[in-house]
C-alpha cells in the first residue's frame, strides 16, 4: 500500500514511499516519540548553551507504523503510534521529568487529603483549545466521567469514584470511595489526555470525527490525515506556553516497514523513529555516520511480551495445559532471536522496574523452566497424548507487525515441538483488537503490554475480573475473587507497605497463569542530530513522548 510512495524534502526523496503533497509551510523534517535524555552514561548529549538561541521554522518528521493507528484519541487506545502522535496535539494535568518527578501541566498544583480520598487540582486559567474555545476544569470532569470507561489504564479507578466535580473553572475535585495510592499517576498526559467537552458532548463518543481530527491543548494543531501517507500538524496559535513551539509543523510519515523507516533515518529523510530491538545493533553501527543517534531510554516503563490464554474454551481452561505451554517456550532463545539480546526474561507478574514491589523469590524461570519433556508429560496427564505426532490444534493470533510476528513464529515452533499444531493468525491491529477484546474469539494471543509507573496502570488490568470489552484489559475470562481483593488491597496500601501484598498477588498469578509473561524489553529510539535543544525536549520518563515544543532547527538546515 505504501511501497510506492515518496516524500519530497527539498530535492531529496524519502525512500520508496509515495509522494506526499504538503503545503509549503509544512515541508520539513523531524519527528519523534519518547527519546529520553537520560543516556547510558548518565550524561546529556546536548547542551542548551552550546545550541545558542532558538530560531523559528522548519518541520519535524517522524516515521511511525500506520498499522497501529486507527484513532488519534488515546482515551480509546494505548497503541504506541497513537500515543506518539497524541503528544503533539494533546495535553494532560501533569507529566514527568527524566528522574520520574511530576511536573505540572494543565494542573498548576494539587493537594491530597490526609485520608487519601479527596484530590483537589488547581487548573491553569486562560488556556484555549486549538479551535480557540476556552478550556476549564469542566473539560477535565467531562473527560474522566465519559471516557474513563474506555480507557484501559483507568479500569481500576472508575469503580472507586464517588464524585468528580468542577466547583469553578479552575478547580477539579475528585472524591474516592476508598484510597488508591497510584491515583495521581493516572492523570499524567500519556494516560489521561484531556478532551474538549464542547466537541464531544451529546455525541457518539466512539464515532465522533474528532477521534481522527482532534481538537486539543498541545503545541500543534491538527491539519490533515492522508490515509496511508501522513498525519500533519502545524503550530497551534492558541497554545498556552507562549513563544513555543519553535518549529512550524510536525509530520508523521506513515511507513509500515521498520527497515524502510531505518533507511530513511540513516539518509536524513526522517528525523525520529522507535527502534525494534532487532534493529538496534545495525542502527548503532549506522549512527556512526553522524546523521542520528541511538538512545536507550533508561527511566522507562516495563514493556512485557505476553501470551493470553482464552480460558473460556478447551484446552486453555485446563491449568496443566497452560503450564505445559509455558514450559515449552524457550524464553532465553526468544530474548536472543526476537529481541537480539535487548530484553530480559520476565521473572513474575510484577516487573523488576518496580523495585520496591518486586519479589524475586517468585521466579518463573524456576517454577516454569524451559523443559519440553516435562511439558509433554503434563499434556499426557491432561488427556492430550500424542497421536500421529499431534496432540491438539489451536489458533495463535497476534498483530501482524514487529515484534509480534517474529515472536509468534518462535512460539509456534516451540509449541509444535511438543505436538501442538498452531495455526497462525496475524491480523491488522484493529481487527486483532476486536477479535481478542470484543469478540473473545481466540485460543491464545500475543501482545506487549506497558506497565507505566505502577501496577495499577498497566499490570492489574491483565488479571482483574473483566466483563468489558476494553482493549488491553484481561481478555482471558479469568476471574479470581481472592486476587481481585488483593489487587484492591495493594492499590490502597501505603507505598512502604505494598511489597508484601504484591508478593501474594504475584504468587497467585504464577499459580493460575491466565497470562504468561515472556520478556521485559529494553527501549530504544533514534533521533536526528540536526535538532537543537534535545536535552530539554527529552527531559521525560516512563515512555512519555516529546511534544516537540522545545526543539529548533538551524535556518541553514530548514527545508
Amino acid at each position: 500500500m505504501l511501497a510506492s510512495a515518496t516524500i519530497q524534502r527539498g530535492k531529496k526523496k524519502l525512500g520508496n514511499f509515495k509522494r506526499l503533497k504538503f503545503n509549503h509551510c509544512l515541508l520539513g523534517a523531524v519527528s519523534a516519540a519518547g527519546l529520553s535524555a537520560l543516556l547510558a552514561m548518565g550524561t546529556l548529549t546536548y547542551s542548551a548553551a552550546a545550541d545558542g538561541s532558538p530560531v523559528s521554522g522548519g518541520t519535524v518528521v517522524a516515521g511511525i507504523d500506520p498499522g497501529q493507528v486507527s484513532t488519534l484519541n488515546t482515551q480509546l487506545t494505548s497503541q504506541t503510534s497513537s500515543l506518539v502522535v497524541a503528544d503533539v496535539w494533546a495535553d494532560g494535568l501533569m507529566t514527568y521529568d527524566w528522574s520520574g518527578n511530576r511536573i505540572p501541566r494543565l494542573a498548576e498544583s494539587w493537594q491530597v487529603s490526609p485520608d487519601g480520598l479527596t484530590y483537589t487540582f488547581k487548573i491553569r486559567g486562560g488556556v484555549k483549545w486549538s479551535d480557540g474555545q476556552p478550556f476549564s476544569a469542566g473539560d477535565v470532569v467531562f473527560t474522566l466521567m465519559n471516557f474513563g470507561k474506555y480507557n484501559t489504564y483507568l479500569t481500576k479507578l472508575m469503580p472507586l469514584i464517588a464524585e468528580a466535580d468542577a466547583p469553578d473553572a479552575t478547580t477539579f475535585v475528585l472524591k474516592l470511595k476508598q484510597p488508591m495510592t497510584a491515583t495521581l499517576d493516572l492523570f499524567d498526559k500519556e494516560v489521561f489526555p484531556v478532551l474538549p467537552k464542547h466537541v464531544y458532548d451529546r455525541t457518539d463518543l466512539l464515532t465522533n470525527p474528532a477521534n481522527r481530527a482532534p481538537v486539543g491543548l498541545g503545541p500543534f494543531k491538527f491539519v490533515s490525515w492522508e490515509t496511508g501517507r501522513a498525519i500533519t500538524f502545524k503550530r497551534n496559535p492558541n497554545y498556552w506556553e507562549k513563544g513555543k513551539p519553535h518549529v512550524d509543523a510536525v509530520v508523521f510519515a506513515l511507513i509500515p516497514d521498520p527497515q524502510q523507516r531505518r533507511n530513511a533515518l540513516a539518509t536524513g529523510e526522517i528525523d525520529w523513529m522507535w527502534l525494534e530491538a532487532a534493529q538496534v545493533p545495525a542502527a548503532e553501527a549506522a549512527a556512526k555516520g553522524g546523521k542520528f543517534r541511538v538512545v536507550e531510554i533508561k527511566t522507562n516503563a516495563p514493556e512485557q511480551a505476553v501470551v493470553d490464554f482464552n480460558m473460556r474454551r478447551n484446552p486453555m481452561k485446563n491449568l496443566k495445559v497452560r503450564q505445559a505451554l509455558f514450559e515449552a517456550i524457550d524464553r532465553a532463545r526468544i530474548v536472543q532471536d526476537v529481541y537480539q539480546g535487548m530484553a530480559n526474561k520476565a521473572v513474575n507478574a510484577i516487573p523488576n522496574q518496580f523495585r520496591s514491589l518486586h519479589d524475586p523469590s517468585i521466579d518463573y524461570n524456576k517454577t516454569y523452566p524451559y523443559d519440553p519433556k516435562n511439558a509433554g508429560a503434563l499434556l499426557d496427564e491432561s488427556g492430550y497424548p500424542l497421536k500421529n505426532g499431534k496432540r491438539f490444534s489451536i489458533e495463535l493470533t497476534y498483530p501482524a507487525f514487529p515484534p509480534y510476528d517474529s515472536l509468534a513464529r518462535a512460539v509456534q515452533s516451540q509449541w509444535a515441538a511438543i505436538g501442538v499444531n498452531v495455526k497462525m493468525a496475524g491480523l491488522d491491529g484493529q481487527i486483532w483488537t476486536d477479535k481478542v477484546y470484543k469478540q473473545h474469539n481466540f485460543d491464545a494471543s500475543i501482545i506487549s503490554l506497558t506497565g507505566r509507573t505502577n501496577p495499577v496502570l498497566g499490570i492489574d488490568r491483565s488479571y482483574m475480573c473483566n466483563q468489558s470489552s476494553v482493549p488491553y484489559a484481561n481478555p482471558t475470562g479469568y476471574c479470581n475473587a481472592e486476587l481481585d481483593k488483593l489487587i484492591a488491597e495493594a492499590a490502597a496500601t501505603p507505598i512502604d507497605k505494598q511489597k508484601a501484598v504484591y508478593s501474594k498477588y504475584a504468587e497467585i498469578v504464577a499459580r493460575d497463569i491466565n497470562e504468561i509473561t515472556l520478556t521485559n524489553a529494553r527501549y530504544f529510539e533514534a533521533v536526528s542530530t540536526k535538532l537543537k535543544n534535545i536535552d530539554v525536549q527529552f527531559n521525560v520518563a516512563f515512555n512519555t513522548h516529546p511534544n516537540w515544543q522545545e526543539v529548533w532547527i538551524p535556518k541553514d538546515q530548514q527545508n
